[in-house]
């Protein structure tokens, strides 16, 4: 399990891995009860910065955790699942410690590349079988990375991606008027006519778009191409922030093709906010009181000042409700709940359960209807059949 003593001046890492730990332990676990083999493939695997010898507190050293503990498990219910990993790292002095890894894990299936992750791609494909599950983890350090070249890779079916969109440097980026800085962000955000956008919003106001503006349309754009390039129903992300300002640095771009993998990514997303939330309100009053020595004000401080994750996670669920009642066709018309839900998790940080509850409140309301609604029963069910009032 990942510790906050193992990321001391690289706080934005813990929260990712947060959300990484708790996501790859219910896919692994998951996808381990219908396919035979499960594929982890990391094209920028460092490590970097571990401060742990058995390398816990990297993405692949967590990959590896879950994909033995879910082993382990179905083991135990007397069903094997292979499972294999690919690991890539270019830097030489990386990969030596990287090379290492293989014998830590002798119940997976660990090969490990010392190239540029677009070099060996297609190898990597060639030894992932047709009836593997497999995860992509593209978390580079850097931005110029040619989204159509990894088509192969995340069109593959069966499979799921996260992204490492690095924003903080991308918006930077994007004001340059340079023709290699230009050609490279074209590269890696072939669609949604970014740029156009961009140049609009600036102008409607005045030159003085915010980030979230700016992030909004970059991300957009990004979250686009990457659906479709691999041909993904949904495409979400969640915001690393810095830890001592309130800026973006990374959003953690997740493509999948199936509802309950929307479904899983927001839980993991509110868990990992909340730790983030956290993470940085302590980080924030240790670097106060390292530099003024007045610890008792500022924790005091802290304890009176507003919880800005409740009240974005307040507003998220009030957009909810309103995305719930538009989406709901008027009767005699009506849509599935099963096929609603995921369009509402979509759109909105929002869990299930609390999409549950919404809709159930909307019933009560009268503002919604749900002709199959069973006696006993508190939210919705799949198959239930929904129309506005």
């Amino acid at each position: 399990m990942v510790a906050l003593s193992d990321y001391v001046g690289r706080e934005q890492s813990y929260v990712k891995h947060v959300f990484l730990e708790g996501y790859l332990e219910r896919l692994v676990h998951k996808t381990s009860s219908k396919y035979p083999h499960i594929v982890y493939v990391d094209g920028f695997a460092g490590p970097w910065q571990s401060a742990n010898e058995r390398f816990e507190d990297t993405s692949f050293g967590i990959a590896l955790n879950a994909l033995r503990h879910a082993k382990s498990s179905w083991r135990e219910r007397h069903r094997d699942v292979k499972m294999s990993a690919f690991l890539v790292e270019r830097d030489a002095k990386a990969y030596n410690q990287l090379a290492q890894v293989s014998a830590r894990y002798p119940d997976v299936l660990i090969k490990t590349y010392s190239a540029d992750f677009l070099q060996v791609l297609q190898d990597i494909l060639n030894h992932i079988p047709r009836d593997a599950f497999a995860f992509f983890l593209i978390d580079p350090k850097g931005w110029r990375i040619p989204l159509k070249a990894l088509s192969p890779l995340i069109a593959r079916r069966n499979s799921e991606v996260i992204f490492n969109f690095m924003f903080d440097f991308i918006n930077r980026a994007a004001s340059i008027d340079d023709p290699v800085v230009i050609g490279g962000l074209d590269e890696l955000i072939p669609y949604g006519d970014w740029r156009a956008k961009l140049k609009e919003a600036e102008r409607v106001a005045n030159g003085k778009l915010d980030s979230s503006e700016r992030k909004a349309i970059l991300v957009g754009a990004f979250t686009e191409s990457l659906g479709r390039l691999g041909n993904y129903q949904y495409v979400a992300e969640t915001t690393i922030l810095r830890p001592l300002r309130d800026r973006p640095l990374y959003c953690l771009c997740y493509a999948t093709r199936n509802k309950h993998g929307i479904e899983v990514f927001r839980d993991c997303q509110v868990r990992a906010l909340v730790e983030q939330a956290k993470t940085r309100a302590t980080t924030k009053v240790k670097h106060t009181v390292a530099a003024t020595g007045q610890g008792e004000m500022f924790d005091s401080l802290y304890e009176m000042a507003p919880n800005d994750l409740d009240s974005f996670l307040e507003s998220e669920r009030g957009l909810a409700e309103k995305t719930l009642i538009a989406l709901t066709p008027m009767q005699p018309q009506f849509i599935s709940y099963e096929k609603l839900w995921p369009e509402v998790l979509l759109r909105h940080v929002v869990r299930l359960p609390d999409v549950n509850k919404i809709a159930a409140q909307l019933r009560a309301d009268g503002q919604l209807l749900f002709p199959d609604w069973e006696k006993g029963k508190r939210v919705p069910q799949q198959h239930y059949r929904m129309q506005r009032a």
